[in-house]
C-alpha cells in the first residue's frame, strides 16, 4: 500500500513481539524508494513519536499480553475521511484500530472494534481484511484465525460511520489436527484434505475476471507421508504398533528434576526417530480458492 503520501508503494508488517521491553508486537514499514525497491525496515511510530503498539487490556488475572502481541496490520481508510487508518489483529483475536492523521501518521491510542456483543473477535490470531463484498458502498471485515475457518463481520453502518454486525462463519474452522499425539492413525498424503486447515489468512479479489469477488484462503497443514521404499499398508501397520509404544511411553514417564527430564527428552526423540523409518511428517500450507457466485 501507499502509506505516507509520497506516491511510492510501501510494505507494512506486524511482528510477534519486541524482545527488549514488555512484550508487544511492533509495526514495521519498508518504505518504497524512487526507481524501485524498498528501504530497510523501520519501526512505525504514532504521532507522539513512540512506537505504535496495541495497548494491553488487563482483565482479572489476565495481564493483557495477548492483546499486544502477534500483530497483523491492514492499512485501510476505515472511516472514509480520506486518511489511511491501521486495523490490526493480535494473538487474542480482537481488532485494534489506530485512527489515521494523514501523511503516514497515526493516533497512538488504540480503539477496539466493537459490535453489539462487545469487542469483535475470532478464536485467536485475527488477520483483518476489508472489502465491500456486498456492493453497498462500505467496507466489511473478513478474517481467518488460528483455529482455521473464515469469518465475516458485516458493516451495518455506513462508509463514514462503520458499525459492525455479529460474526458470521463463512468457512468452518478445522482446528489444529495433531499428528504425533492423537489416538488415530493419520491418513497419508494430502488427497484427503477438502478445505482449509488451521492458521487461515484471507484475501478477496476477482481472480478469474468475471466481476465477482473470489475468496482466497491460505492455511497451515500437517501431513504424513509414507517413507521411501514402503507401501501404505505396511506403513499403516507399523504406525499402529508405534502408536501403542508411544502411548505406553507417555503413560509410564513422568519426569521430575533436570536429569529425569533430560532422559525423558532423549526417549521422546528416539521414539520420533523410530517413526521416521516408516512415516515422514511435513508442515506445509495451501492456498484455497472459493469462486464467487
Amino acid at each position: 500500500m501507499e502509506l505516507n503520501g509520497d506516491g511510492l508503494i510501501d510494505v507494512l508488517s506486524g511482528s510477534y513481539s519486541r524482545q527488549d521491553e514488555d512484550m508487544a508486537g511492533l509495526f514495521q514499514v519498508l518504505y518504497g524508494k524512487k526507481g524501485g525497491g524498498f528501504g530497510k525496515p523501520e519501526v512505525l511510530s504514532g504521532s507522539d513519536g513512540q512506537p505504535l503498539i496495541l495497548q494491553k487490556q488487563k482483565d482479572g488475572d489476565d495481564d493483557g499480553v495477548t492483546d499486544a502481541i502477534c500483530t497483523r496490520p491492514c492499512a485501510v481508510d476505515l472511516d472514509g475521511d480520506g486518511k489511511l487508518d491501521i486495523v490490526s489483529g493480535n494473538f487474542r483475536g480482537t481488532f485494534g484500530f489506530f485512527r489515521g492523521e494523514g501523511g503516514g501518521k497515526f493516533s497512538p491510542k488504540v480503539e477496539w472494534l466493537q459490535g453489539d456483543g462487545g469487542k469483535l473477535a475470532v478464536d485467536s490470531h485475527g488477520d483483518p481484511f476489508f472489502v465491500d463484498h456486498d456492493g453497498d458502498g462500505d467496507l466489511d471485515l473478513w478474517s481467518g484465525s488460528a483455529q482455521g475457518g473464515v469469518f465475516l463481520f458485516e458493516n451495518v453502518g455506513s462508509k463514514t460511520a462503520p458499525k459492525w454486525g455479529g460474526r458470521k462463519t463463512i468457512v468452518e474452522p478445522k482446528g489444529h489436527t495433531p499428528i504425533a499425539a492423537d489416538d488415530h492413525v493419520p491418513e497419508f498424503g494430502d488427497a484427503h484434505l477438502k478445505g482449509p486447515q488451521s492458521d487461515t489468512r484471507v484475501w478477496l479479489a476477482d481472480v478469474d475476471g468475471d466481476k465477482k469477488l473470489d475468496l482466497l484462503v491460505g492455511d497451515t497443514a500437517r501431513l504424513m507421508h509414507v517413507a521411501k521404499g514402503l507401501d501404505e499398508k505396511t506403513a499403516r501397520e507399523k504406525f499402529v504398533s508405534w502408536r501403542k509404544k508411544q502411548k505406553e511411553f507417555f503413560a509410564a514417564n513422568q519426569p521430575e528434576g533436570e536429569e529425569a527430564m533430560k532422559k525423558w527428552q532423549e526417549g521422546y526423540e528416539a521414539l520420533e526417530k523410530e517413526r521416521e523409518q516408516f512415516a515422514k511428517e511435513e508442515s506445509t500450507g495451501f492456498v484455497w480458492l472459493f469462486r464467487g457466485k
